[in-house]
């Protein structure tokens, strides 16, 4: 008797084995189709966007693409100043993992490499007035990071400047789309 519980609670590799081959196929079977359809409507309606677009940029004025370059120029840059910002902020980690020690960039760093020897550098060294002013501006310049200073401007342009291209294209779209009508 105690051998032939041992026998019924043994699990059956076998049976197990081609329900899971079983299973595989059947997904590999639904995600071909899957596949498939997705292909078939991923192109229609590529091909109606497509004839939109043309529709649309066969309307489109000199001054939709002087518009539409220049917020693109400027969402670019705010981009170059946002991974710039990134890219320090990616650097200082690779170095805090690599020693422990945080290696600090203030706004400092750089306002004395861009306006050495300049009036505004001799002020900030030794105020002859206005030292309230000196002493505000050199606590900002010496609190904020650089990478924060690049991350935030950078962010801020590129999402306006894409907010409103993207704006921009859907009003044209509409604008054009109710002449049509």
């Amino acid at each position: 008797m105690n051998i032939e519980n041992h026998q019924q609670s043994q699990f059956n590799h076998e049976e197990w084995i081609n329900r899971l081959f079983r299973f595989i196929e059947t997904a590999r079977q639904f995600s071909i189709a899957f596949a498939q359809a997705f292909k078939t409507l991923f192109q229609k309606g590529l091909t109606e966007a497509w004839k939109e677009i043309r529709a649309a940029a066969k309307k489109l004025s000199l001054g939709d693409f002087i518009f539409t370059g220049t917020l693109t120029s400027i969402a670019v840059f705010g981009g170059i100043i946002l991974l710039a910002g990134i890219s320090l902020l990616s650097y200082q980690s690779l170095l805090w993992l690599q020693s422990g020690v945080w290696t600090e960039y203030p706004v400092l760093t750089v306002f004395n490499f861009l306006f050495e020897n300049t009036p505004l550098h001799q002020w900030i060294i030794n105020p002859e007035s206005w030292i309230g002013m000196q002493k505000l501006l050199l606590w900002v310049l010496e609190s904020i990071p650089v990478s924060l200073a690049l991350i935030v401007p950078g962010f801020s342009i590129t999402i306006m400047a894409g907010g409103i291209l993207i704006a921009a294209l859907v009003f044209r779209f509409y604008q054009f789309k109710k002449c049509d009508d």
